[in-house]
C-alpha cells in the first residue's frame, strides 16, 4: 500500500531531471570536502537514492554501478 507521502515524494520526483540531482549532488559533495559533517553526508546518501529511484535515470549500467557504489561509501560516512 502506497501512502500519501510516498505519492508526493514520487510525484516530486519526478518534476525534478536526474541532471538537476547530479548537480546537487557535486555541490554537497564539494560542501563536505569544506565542511566534514554527518548532516552533509547524509544529503549526499539522500540525493544518490534519489537519482538511483529517479523514473528516468535509467542510465548506462557502468554508470549506475558507479552510483550505487558511491551511495554505499557515503552511507559509510554518513552512518
Amino acid at each position: 500500500m502506497t501512502t500519501m507521502n510516498e505519492l508526493s515524494e514520487f510525484s516530486l520526483l519526478a518534476e525534478v531531471s536526474p541532471k538537476i540531482i547530479e548537480m546537487r549532488l557535486s555541490l554537497l559533495i564539494r560542501q563536505y570536502l569544506k565542511v566534514k559533517t554527518k548532516s552533509v553526508a547524509h544529503a549526499v546518501v539522500r540525493q544518490l537514492e534519489l537519482l538511483l529511484s529517479h523514473p528516468d535515470c535509467i542510465g548506462y549500467p557502468n554508470e549506475r554501478c558507479g552510483y550505487k557504489k558511491m551511495l554505499m561509501q557515503w552511507r559509510e560516512i554518513a552512518a
